[in-house]
């Protein structure tokens, strides 16, 4: 699937992915900024779910899906979350392709109608958004990050990351922090809608059968954003990446919970923008990222030092974390392994069939981004932020070129940052093992 894209506006941009795979068409309107404060990503994060409490047409939730009920049962959504060292308004509308309504309804225009209403229209009592709808979305923002403390896994890897890139805009948490959510009100949050909507970058992705109406949806989305005042000179949401780990170290908190969580941060040597960067993914699925890799395999499988054992890439800031689940007898032995068997993908001990292992699960991951509409406009929106515009074919064939050596490059370009390991202080025992 190629890319179409068409500038209506400063800063402004139009998408177009045709696709004859689904019988629905999607729209997705993005609002790139800049990561650089937990105040900043926690009103990104609630403006997101207050305007999808109403707007001044559909002043209810109720209303909203009434409409979009109507409208063959069309949906609309918003969130906001983190890529690299950006952070993005994203707010969709999904809806069946015109050519399937029984009734010649013009099913697009009216889910776009409400998808502009929402965005363009809010809601707007005493110069803010509705009181008792910030109120009730901040309750729910607050409870989504206790969540994230409450899955120690995630729990872990964000400490891990806060200690690696403190100082940098990376380490900052893509919903703030509770202590950013508690002061927020409505006006200040509405201040906050009306800055990015003149600050930030925008990217409207079409994706679907398209024949015959991205006429349409230009002169739409142009007319949208038309009145809207846009600053001389966007944000800037680039990325830093520090190539090498400086200073290694390690912490260990201790919490009343049954098991051990490790996190161990690497500086990668790459990031996405590298012409290279397919030697990193394949390094990545051979060691811990695929179900054949080395760390699944021996620490896990063979070993049994741990639960779980994998690797997680943030390509955009360079860097690798390897997550684990352990028994707090068993996190220096499963450590020491986890380092062992990085030794061992750089001193090149792999066989040709892990490679190969390894290669069918990066190419699988890349046919599987045409399955739905969001990995679609999420696939394209990535690639435009980084200044270049790459399809799912274009890195199967950079999957396909990897060599043995490419692999062990990039595995010596791995350097040891922080080592985060969260002390579970109750004995286990097997009803909790999963915690």
């Amino acid at each position: 699937m190629s890319l179409e894209r068409i500038n209506i506006g400063r800063d402004i941009h139009i998408n177009f992915v045709e696709s004859d795979r689904f019988k629905q068409n999607y729209v997705r309107v993005n609002l790139i900024g800049r990561l650089e404060t937990g105040l900043k990503a926690a009103k990104n994060a609630l403006l997101t779910k207050v305007l999808m409490q109403g707007s001044a047409n559909y002043p209810t939730m109720e209303k909203i899906s009434r409409r979009l009920g109507y409208l063959y049962a069309s949906q609309a959504g918003a969130w906001g979350y983190k890529s690299g060292e950006a952070q993005i308004f994203s707010m969709y509308a999904q809806m069946l392709d015109n050519k399937y309504a029984p009734d010649n309804s013009d099913i697009l225009d009216g889910a776009l109608g409400v998808l502009e209403d929402i965005f363009m229209n809010p809601l707007i009592t005493d110069a803010g958004f509705k009181k008792d709808y910030t109120e009730l979305e901040k309750t729910n923002l607050i409870n989504e990050i206790h969540a994230q403390i409450n899955d120690k896994g995630s729990y872990v890897y964000k400490k891990c990351i806060e200690t690696m890139c403190r100082g940098e805009r990376f380490a900052v948490n893509g919903t703030g922090e509770i202590s950013d959510v508690e002061p927020l009100e409505g006006g200040a949050l509405y201040e906050y809608y009306k800055y990015i909507l003149s600050n930030c970058a925008v990217e409207i992705f079409c994706v679907g059968r398209l024949d015959g109406v991205k006429q349409l949806l230009t002169d739409k989305f142009k007319a949208m954003f038309e009145n809207t005042a846009r600053a001389e000179k966007m944000e800037d949401y680039s990325t830093d990446v520090i190539l090498k780990a400086e200073n290694k170290g390690e912490v260990t908190e201790e919490m009343e919970v049954n098991q051990g969580k490790l996190a161990i941060g690497f500086r990668t040597g790459a990031s996405f923008k590298d012409a290279n960067y397919a030697d990193f993914i394949l390094f990545n699925a051979l060691y811990g990222g695929s179900p054949t890799s080395k760390l699944f395999e021996n620490v896990r499988e063979k070993l049994s030092l741990c639960y779980y054992c994998h690797s997680a890439p943030e390509g955009d800031k360079g860097i690798l974390s390897v997550l684990s689940g352990v028994e707090v007898e068993n996190k220096q032995k499963a450590q020491d392994e986890i380092f062992k068997q990085l030794e061992e993908v750089k001193a090149g001990n792999f066989t040709d069939e892990e490679i190969e292992n390894a290669r069918k699960t990066v190419i699988n991951s890349y046919k599987g981004v045409y399955d739905n509409f969001g990995s679609i406009s999420s696939w394209y929106l990535h690639f435009l932020m980084r200044g270049g515009v790459k399809t799912p074919e274009d890195m199967i064939y950079a999957a396909k070129k990897v060599s043995r050596e490419g692999i062990i490059n990039a595995a010596e370009k791995l350097t040891l940052d922080t080592i985060y390991f969260l002390k579970g202080t109750i004995p286990s025992n097997k009803e909790n093992e999963g915690e």
